[in-house]
């Protein structure tokens, strides 16, 4: 099963790497920069606004493993304290009908010189929480959109994440653990899914993803549209 886990709060990323790496199988592992992050809105057809500001959010982890009992498990068990690990099942080829023994997505381009690599994480909303599969309307959108990007060698990843209900939260105080099963009322901190782009700045980043938030807000049919882009370290 492929999940994705992400980190809120001061746990030291190297000793949950380390972790994580220790006892599953760790698909990606990405950190992000705290001094370049902007988080690009829109509400219905008013222009996006885009603000130098974002989540706690501080690293992210795609990981194959068993169950998502597994993950909770590994959550509860990762060193640290005084943080939150949130556990979300990711889609997969075959939730959309490809067969099991589709083969494997290409490796990523490599990165260009000069270029730095960002990704771009959509904000969740009630409205969207409420349907478990991407709409056919916001697909084809989100396929016309990423087709060149992809032939340019922009795209570097990207996955889309099931609703919250198919989420856990393990929050961490001291030696407390306290985990919480979603469905999760917080909407406007949940990830919907995401992108990694090479660009050459965080502005160049914006302008390569704004295309994104008419598209999720058109082809989910949600009145507005949030996306937060982070440098990768």
């Amino acid at each position: 099963m492929k999940l994705m886990m992400t980190l809120q709060g001061d746990a030291p990323i190297d000793e949950i790497d380390a972790h994580l790496a220790a006892h599953a199988k760790v698909l990606e592992s990405e950190r992000f920069d705290p001094t370049e992050v902007a988080t690009i809105s829109a509400t219905g057809d008013d222009a996006p606004v885009v603000e130098h500001t974002g989540s706690l959010l501080r690293a992210v982890w795609i990981l194959d493993v068993a169950s998502r009992a597994a993950a909770v498990e590994l959550a509860q068990g990762a060193p640290g304290a005084d943080a939150t690990l949130e556990i979300r099942e990711a889609f997969t080829p075959q939730d959309f009908g490809a067969p099991a023994n589709a083969p494997a997505p290409p490796p990523p381009p490599p990165v260009k010189p000069g270029h730095h690599r960002y990704m771009a994480l959509i904000r969740q909303d009630a409205i969207a929480e409420s349907s478990q599969h991407p709409k056919p309307e916001s697909m084809a959108m989100m396929d016309e959109y990423m087709t060149p990007l992809a032939a340019a060698g922009t795209i570097l990843g990207g996955q889309g994440l099931k609703g919250s209900a198919k989420g856990t939260r393990v929050r961490r105080m001291a030696k407390q653990r306290f985990v919480v099963d979603g469905p999760f009322a917080e909407s406007k901190e949940l990830v919907g899914g995401y992108l990694i782009v090479q660009a050459r700045s965080l502005d160049e980043a914006v302008d390569l993803i704004r295309p994104w938030l008419r598209i999720h807000r058109i082809g989910q049919g949600v009145p507005s549209s949030a996306i937060e882009v982070r440098r990768l370290t």
